[in-house]
């Protein structure tokens, strides 16, 4: 079994919504590893982008287990 890690993105600019983006990233081999990772990137996305708040950076980060078929 391993641990991939799901990023979405969305950016508001000027107050009009983009299309979201969604990258999977893999393999993470423990749950740990994976929620330190999706850490960091929450951590990321939280920070002030220095546009002056013309524009707004909305995520969803989640690890989940795949189980091996």
């Amino acid at each position: 079994m391993e641990w991939v890690l799901f990023v979405s993105l969305q950016w508001i600019v000027f107050g009009s919504p983009t299309q979201p983006t969604t990258q999977v990233i893999q393999p993470f081999a423990s749950e740990e590893l994976c929620n330190k990772a999706a850490d960091a990137i929450r951590k990321e996305i939280g920070a002030p982008s220095g546009a002056g708040g013309r524009v707004q950076t909305l995520g969803r980060v989640v690890c989940l287990l795949r189980k091996d078929r």
